[in-house]
C-alpha cells in the first residue's frame, strides 16, 4: 500500500513539474490580450542603428527597439515585465534584463525599450514576444528598418 501510495504521489508531482516547465514563448498568440482586466495591445518598432558613434572603433550595429503596450483600460501598476525574445527564421534569442527597460508613459500605455547587438537581417521580419506578469503577448512579421 505505501509503494503505490508513494508512486501515485511522485506520478503526480512529476506531472506537475512537467506542465508548469513551460519556460518558451507561444508564436502563435495574439498581439491583443486580456491581462490582469485591461485588454492590452503590442504594437512593435524595430530597427538597426548602422550610424558611427563617436569614441568607438568598433562598427557593430546595434538593434534597437520599442515595444509599445497600449489598452483602452488602465493597466495595473503591479504589471511587470519579465522576459523579451525576439525571433527571426529558426534563430531566437532572450534579450537580456540589462539590454531593456520599462516605461509607463502613462496609465493607458507602457514602452519597453531597448538595445541588443545581436545581428538581424534587415530583410527578415521579426516576431517578439514579452511575457508579463506570467502572461504572453506575441506579435510576428515585424519589418526591420536600418538607420544610418
Amino acid at each position: 500500500m505505501k509503494k503505490v501510495l508513494f508512486a501515485a504521489t511522485l506520478i503526480t508531482a512529476l506531472s506537475g513539474c512537467q506542465m508548469t516547465n513551460q519556460s518558451e514563448a507561444d508564436w502563435k498568440q495574439d498581439n491583443k490580450i486580456e491581462m490582469m482586466n485591461a485588454k492590452v495591445e503590442l504594437n512593435s518598432a524595430i530597427w538597426i542603428d548602422q550610424m558611427p558613434t563617436i569614441g568607438e572603433d568598433s562598427d557593430e550595429s546595434k538593434v534597437n527597439f520599442a515595444l509599445g503596450l497600449s489598452s483602452k483600460q488602465v493597466i495595473a501598476p503591479e504589471l511587470n515585465i519579465e522576459r523579451v525574445e525576439l525571433r527571426q527564421g529558426d534563430d531566437s534569442w532572450e534579450v537580456t534584463e540589462e539590454e531593456y527597460e520599462a516605461r509607463v508613459q502613462d496609465n493607458h500605455n507602457w514602452e519597453v525599450a531597448g538595445q541588443t547587438f545581436h545581428t538581424l537581417d534587415a530583410s527578415k521580419k521579426v516576431d517578439i514576444a514579452i511575457k508579463a506578469s506570467g502572461e504572453w503577448i506575441i506579435e510576428t512579421n515585424v519589418s526591420v528598418d536600418t538607420v544610418y
